[in-house]
């Protein structure tokens, strides 16, 4: 029987239009790779093809010793190439595309081969890195980024000298996997201190030249800020960046989920009879420049939306060791002390009040956006406050379980207060200092009693046979998904001569840092650490870190803490 002309036609067409649905996608251009063309970080690579509709990529790279999948949306466009990013250095990895579409129906690529640039063999560009430990069994799976930065011991007598302009003039980010194998880094010109994934999946940092800038996983720049206020010897702001009225960035920011940012900056008030000694109480006073922070929310654009100062909540006048130490002097205000020394700001409440932690004064905050108020106030020896604040500040069960000069603070999701403690000093102004091999440097964990205000710490990181942990600037802390805890400990003393160092002397001793995973058990036990040293034994360059950070993926796309 022949089918009538209309019916051949119709059956050819469903015939054909189901060949289509269920046919599988196709390259229409070639799969092409090519190693990163951005110097800035040198460990990625670009792949570019065209697709038949839209689809799905999984990338499957694979070397001798090492594999790992990527995985891209339908989102990404992929004829501008995707970021092949998390390879090892001085590897060839073998590159397979994979393309799907809504259907789950695949389509593979020819293999492409490529070859990984290996890692800068110059003791001023990268440190020795190395894993002491690792328990695989026991460690929150994911991947560490920090900032490697570097260190010559300075002069003590040199508020600004070549060597502190060197310390300054390299920034740098690093992620390495769990073997402690490099698999991502960043090199920029301007020493970095915080440093944090955002919700775009870019990474945003700021800068100690007063910049807060946004890069994708090449190193290119998707955006950046400038603080006008910042010294002149910065210049103007760069022509490419977006001017905010502060007058500085320095230390800590976060993202709000709008993409604001909570950021630190500073003011300068001259105030009378102000203190010229720390150890002196009785010593002659004088009007000083001194230095207050600013805590500050500013939009994409550049918009300040609201400001909290320091200075018109807390008493400058309650001062700490090290406000004498030229910090800001060394950031080009010169005249200038330092009172509050803000290091760390963290939004809490879904955006309605934000912690602020006070390094010199041993304090962190808690305030209320919409009132500008304090909250509550944890200060070690409260007994030295006076007026409405004492009523917000905490006691502690056991007085021996203060901190000193902490960093870091987070309200964990169970509640509690968890710090990374310097444990410098030991002591307020006018008292006798505890000397630097002393100290202990820990994280610690602290029940928080809001009704009765009273503190009790329920966990440290430190262990029986411990090193003496001794670090004396920056320090982080991370609550992980398995519980434990990721410590980066800022800039270590090395233990060399330390049994004679004084603190007038500490920027001339050499450094080093460590990242250590603890298990927060009782006590706890190391489940992971990983060590920066000088690259090569005749260098002097250390090397310190702001913090660690444990990502739970590499690309951070999504990420958010």
């Amino acid at each position: 029987m022949k089918f009538p002309a209309i019916q051949f036609i119709l059956a050819s067409v469903l015939f054909l239009s189901g060949s289509l649905i269920w046919a599988g996608p196709s390259f229409r251009s070639e799969p092409t790779l090519q190693l990163n063309p951005n110097p800035a970080a040198p460990l990625a690579a670009i792949l570019s093809f065209k697709s038949s509709g839209s689809t799905n990529t999984k990338i499957v790279a694979s070397s001798d010793d090492h594999r790992f999948e990527l995985e891209y949306g339908v989102d990404k466009n992929t004829t501008f190439g995707l970021p092949i990013v998390g390879m090892r250095a001085g590897r060839n990895y073998m590159i397979t595309v994979h393309i799907s579409n809504l259907s789950g129906q695949t389509t593979y690529s020819k293999p492409l081969s490529i070859n990984t640039p290996s890692l800068p063999v110059r003791p001023d560009l990268m440190p020795q890195i190395v894993v002491e430990t690792n328990r695989p069994e026991a460690m929150s799976k994911g991947f560490t980024l920090f900032n490697p930065r570097r260190r010559i011991p300075l002069a003590v007598e040199d508020a600004i000298s070549a060597a502190s302009e060197f310390n300054a003039n390299l920034g740098m980010l690093t992620v390495v996997d769990a073997e402690g194998e490099v698999i991502w880094y960043y090199h920029g010109d301007s020493r970095i201190t915080d440093y944090r994934p955002i919700s775009n999946g870019n990474i945003v940092f700021i800068t100690s030249d007063n910049r807060l800038t946004e890069i994708d996983v090449l190193g290119n720049t998707v955006a950046s800020w400038c603080a006008t206020g910042r010294p002149s010897s910065d210049g103007d702001c760069p022509p490419d960046s977006i001017p905010v009225d502060l007058p500085t960035f320095h230390h800590s920011f976060q993202e709000y989920d709008n993409g604001d940012f909570l950021i630190l900056s500073t003011e300068i008030r001259e105030l009378p009879d102000y203190y010229t000694s720390e150890t002196l109480k009785d010593a002659p006073r004088k009007n000083q420049q001194v230095v207050g922070d600013i805590v500050a929310r500013m939009t994409r654009s550049g918009k300040i939306v609201w400001k909290w100062s320091a200075f018109d909540h807390l008493d400058p006048y309650q001062i700490g060791y090290l406000t004498f130490s030229n910090y800001w002097v060394r950031r080009g205000f010169p005249n200038t002390v330092d009172w509050s020394h803000a290091n760390a700001v963290r939004i809490v409440d879904d955006g309605d009040a934000f912690l602020v932690n006070f390094r010199l004064i041993s304090g962190i905050a808690k305030v209320e956006v919409k009132s500008q108020d304090i909250e509550w106030m944890v200060i070690t020896d409260p007994q030295d406050i006076t007026g409405e604040l004492a009523n917000k500040t905490f006691t502690m069960k056991n007085s021996d379980d203060w901190f000193w000069m902490p960093h870091a603070p987070w309200i964990t999701e169970e509640g509690t207060l968890l710090i990374f403690n310097n444990d410098n000093f030991g002591a307020r102004p006018f008292e006798p200092s505890l000397p630097p091999a002393a100290i202990r440097s820990r994280a610690e964990e602290y029940a928080i009693n809001e009704e009765t205000r009273e503190l009790t710490k329920i966990w440290d990181s430190r262990f029986p046979g411990e090193i003496p942990m001794q670090s004396w600037a920056m320090g982080s802390v991370q609550p992980l998904p398995n519980k434990n805890v990721l410590v980066g400990y800022g800039m270590l003393f090395r233990p060399e001569g330390i049994g004679d160092l004084t603190w007038p002397k500490r920027l001339a001793h050499p450094g080093w840092t460590q990242i250590r995973e603890y298990t927060k058990t009782h006590p706890s036990t190391l489940a992971w650490s990983l060590t920066l040293l000088p690259l090569t034994e005749d260098s002097e360059i250390g090397w310190a870190i702001y913090g660690g950070l444990r990502l739970p993926n590499w690309p951070p796309t999504g990420y958010s803490e």
